[in-house]
């Protein structure tokens, strides 16, 4: 009774914890059983009943439905409700954050009412469905190990405080009603092969398999197990009475069951055309190479990852899976787990394991196939990620098996032993909840004061950005993580929520690399914002490969509204506007080191300009140009040093003279500022001179030279032996200009 009511107990709070729709397809669950509170009666399998997330689940069998619409009747489920999807929480990242849905807490909060009420009403339903199975595993152990009821309770223990145990008991989901009714049909199956096969028995084992088949598809893993037991107990009848009693039995069993499961699908043939609704895809597969007409083809690499996430996902995985704790934890459990599997090995060859040895072949085909089905459906779909919660009927067995097992290897030490194994499931569930739950759905914490810089940037009259910092400083490569954390001050909320994007923006304003998400990594959106709140999160951006590079950047930071791009203009300190966009930051963007060390090496230089670059091109087109046309010129250098002075690029047109004619000025790379370089950096220029309309005929110079903006002095500039050029100005060539054509 301690154990139940603990678990209860945990279950509840968890149900309170974890926000609405914060379980996979809980919305879809919930609807399902709205439905049927609405209606009285079971939706169409072939029509959807939900538009906001991808899957829907008005294709399962009711049972679950049913039991959790019962409470239901008595809530208005019909109050317009209807969540407001986070649409970057899928993205992988995990700057999205992990709630799948925007989270008001004036809607969510005590005093629940309409739809809130009915769903934690539904959750109610799940708590006491999961004790009630917790029983059941109970009554397993103790037929298993009839002489040590010990056992039997650490493997109950052992279940209930299980964390993903506690979570699916928490929310809405078909998934625990499938748990118990496994449980309770392998306990019946076992109890029918050990104490025979009567009528009362078989029409109990027909009534489960039925219920079972009502609850979800998965259940038909379930069907190779009453074909075992009806082999099992056939061959165990010894003489043709007993075997006419047996072959009754068993006519009753699959009567029940069909009598049962027999009208759902009917009706699924009546409506879709189907027998099993759901997943046309895997049944094809599957029913394709049971009957010779096609094979399953899968990639069998995939398994082993599949199993691994498998098991990581059946011991603690919260939220859509997508909320997992500490990789030592999992370490813990597989311990658990395989020194269990050998005292449980060991304990097998003991004379009191006679009664589990003699139904093994039921044991090891129930854990086979309820794993093997949804593996095989993950395996068809191409997906890795067999869920936990898939073949969490295999629990109260392996519950068992790690109880016995444990008690088998500590001897005399097991009354220690057994605390140990209670100790950790249910002091683990405990700290989750402040460690991992709560902070995994909770926006980022108010500060008490805003830091001390003034006002930097206002988008509109939502929100001011009050100050930045970026990790690294300086310059980053392709493939680095860049940090952006940033300070905000709340002013109002939006009706509709805006989306953050943060971008590193190189030259030309070509990104290279950005993070889209609601704010509070997708846990306080603006339509939740509370005005006067400071708070401040840090942003990661991935540098991508996106341009050339080396390249200097920027941080861009934008609002703006999802359904429309419309977004928030931004306003200077001192009230005026400046654009819809915040710039800031002076970042380096290179290549990856790999790519840097593969570059070409330095061509011969032509000149150099103080300690600062080496012209290494510079070329002109090799042709007649008339008055009025724009001369490309190209130049090519290397950076021999970072320049904190501003430098400016002056191209110019000379008459043969030396007289100053048109001229060019500009910085010496579009993509790089002087201040980012560093020795070695490839940079390049194109500039366009226009020559003068009234430019007479004949031969001109061009030449290329720099200086400081600060004193408009030029920069020392050397030949390639060393020699000071003329003028501090490099000569790139003579360009010819003709008569403009007449008219």
């Amino acid at each position: 009774m301690l154990i139940l009511a603990g678990h209860l107990l945990l279950a509840l709070i968890y149900s309170v914890v974890v926000p609405p729709w914060e379980a996979h397809d809980e919305w879809a669950h919930y609807r399902y059983a709205a439905s049927i509170a609405e209606n009285l009666a079971l939706p169409d399998p072939s029509q959807r009943l939900t538009t906001e997330f991808e899957f829907d689940e008005a294709s399962q069998p009711p049972l679950y439905y049913l039991l959790a619409a019962v409470p239901m009747l008595a809530v208005d489920t019909e109050d317009g409700y209807h969540p407001v999807v986070n649409p970057y929480a899928i993205r992988g990242t995990g700057m999205g954050g992990v709630n799948f849905v925007v989270h008001d807490p004036s809607i969510e909060g005590w005093p629940w009412r309409g739809t809130m009420l009915a769903l934690h009403l539904g959750r109610l339903v799940s708590a006491l469905l999961s004790t009630l199975g917790l029983y059941i595993t109970f009554l397993l152990a103790r037929l298993l190990s009839p002489r040590r009821p010990s056992v039997a309770l650490i493997a109950t223990a052992l279940q209930a405080f299980t964390p993903q145990y506690i979570f699916l008991s928490a929310v809405m989901t078909n998934d625990i009603l499938l748990i118990v009714l496994e449980t309770a049909l392998l306990t019946l199956s076992l109890r029918v092969l050990h104490y025979g096969p009567d009528l009362r028995r078989m029409g109990w084992l027909g009534l489960m398999a039925g219920l079972t088949l009502l609850t979800k598809y998965l259940a038909l893993a379930v069907l190779p197990l009453l074909l075992v037991v009806v082999i099992m107990a056939w061959r165990r009848s010894h003489n043709t009475l007993k075997r006419r009693q047996v072959g009754a039995a068993c006519l009753l069993m699959l009567g029940v069951m069909t009598a049962v499961g027999g009208a759902l699908l009917a009706r699924n043939v009546w409506l879709t055309g189907m027998l099993f609704p759901r997943d046309p895809l895997s049944q094809a597969a599957i029913l394709g190479s049971l009957t010779g007409a096609g094979s399953l083809q899968f990639d069998w690499q995939a398994i082993p990852a599949a199993l691994r996430y498998g098991f990581e996902t059946y011991w603690v995985s919260f939220g859509w899976g997508n909320v997992a704790t500490a990789t030592w934890v999992y370490g813990v459990w597989l311990g658990i787990w395989l020194s269990g599997m050998v005292g449980f090995i060991v304990w097998l060859r003991q004379a009191e394991a006679t009664r589990a040895r003699s139904l093994w072949l039921p044991l090891i085909l129930f854990l086979a196939a309820v794993i093997s089905l949804p593996l095989v459906r993950e395996l068809i779909h191409e997906s890795v990620f067999l869920r936990g919660r898939y073949i969490l009927s295999t629990l109260p067995l392996i519950a068992w098996m790690i109880a016995q097992g444990w008690a088998q290897l500590s001897g005399r030490y097991w009354p220690q032993a057994r605390k140990v194994l209670i100790a950790w499931p249910v002091g683990l569930s405990i700290v989750l909840i402040p460690t991992l739950i709560i902070p995994a759905y909770s926006p980022p914490p108010s500060q008490a004061a805003a830091p001390t810089s003034e006002l930097f940037a206002r988008f509109d009259d939502v929100v001011e950005l009050l100050r930045y910092d970026i990790w690294p400083e300086g310059s980053v490569e392709v493939g680095d993580g860049l940090a952006v954390t940033l300070s905000w001050r709340v002013l109002g909320r939006t009706s509709q929520p805006y989306t953050l994007a943060v971008h590193l923006v190189g030259a030309g304003q070509q990104s290279y690399g950005s993070v889209t998400t609601y704010p509070g990594d997708g846990n306080a959106a603006t339509t939740v914002w509370q005005p006067g709140t400071v708070f401040s999160e840090t942003y990661w951006l991935i540098v991508k490969d996106n341009g050339p590079t080396p390249t200097g950047g920027q941080i861009a930071v934008t609002l703006f509204n999802e359904s429309d791009h419309q977004l928030l203009p931004v306003f200077d300190p001192a009230g005026q506007p400046a654009g819809d966009a915040v710039r800031f930051g002076s970042i380096r963007i290179d290549a990856a080191a790999d790519a840097n060390r593969t570059a070409n090496p330095s061509p011969q230089p032509l000149a150099r300009f103080d300690d600062a670059l080496i012209l290494t091109a510079a070329s002109i087109p090799s042709l007649h140009f008339a008055p009025g046309w724009g001369v490309p010129v190209l130049l090519r250098w290397q950076a021999l040093a970072p320049i904190s002075q501003e430098i400016k690029l002056s191209i110019q047109l000379l008459t043969n003279e030396g007289v100053w004619l048109a001229g060019n000025d500009g910085p010496p790379s579009t993509n790089l500022p002087p201040d980012l370089w560093q020795a070695g950096d490839t940079l390049h220029a194109t500039r366009w001179l226009q020559l003068p309309h009234d430019l007479p005929p004949g031969s001109y110079t061009l030449i290329a030279t720099f200086y400081r903006t600060a004193d408009l002095q030029r920069l020392p500039a050397t030949d390639a032996a060393g020699q000071p050029l003329p003028h501090d100005a490099f000569v790139i060539g003579d360009i010819s200009v003709i008569a403009p054509p007449t008219p």
